[in-house]
């Protein structure tokens, strides 16, 4: 079992580095969107749309792999100490922010010059709170 839960825990970290790495990315392209010339934005959409579906395909693994390892080698969450429920509020303000990113670049797509100034915004926001997760999870697990 440890040899699976150890395999769960790199596939969570693995996760993490495709879900971060595809937002921050994504929220590049996104900025550009609204400033970039008419015959480029459907490119540009395109990439949006795939760095998107990989931050989420991240995302969705992270949540599933943590929930696994946590109810297999933790087997009840309601005794883990106050930085694990640091870290569970920072996961929910993330998963705000990449709703937020991605109604913010369906506009910015559209042409829509403020959503297109906000999109770094929202992205780099992303980028800091997943950073803030990793620290809050080192003191939840050491």
């Amino acid at each position: 079992m440890d040899i699976f839960i150890n395999l769960l825990v790199w596939l969570h970290l693995a996760s993490l580095v495709i879900g971060m790495g595809a937002g921050i990315a994504s929220g590049q392209v996104a900025a550009r969107l609204g400033t970039a010339p008419v015959e480029a934005r459907p490119v540009l959409g395109e990439i949006y749309k795939t760095l998107s579906r990989m931050g989420h395909a991240g995302l969705g693994l992270l949540i599933i792999t943590g929930l696994l390892v946590l109810f297999l080698k933790y087997a009840d969450p309601m005794g883990m100490g106050v930085w694990f429920w640091i870290k569970m509020a920072l996961v929910v303000v993330l998963i705000g922010l990449i709703t937020w990113g991605g109604r913010t670049s369906k506009k910015a797509q559209a042409g829509d010059a403020d959503a297109a100034a906000l999109a770094p915004k929202l992205g780099a926001a992303s980028g800091l709170t997943g950073f803030a997760i990793i620290l809050a999870a080192v003191f939840a697990f050491a």
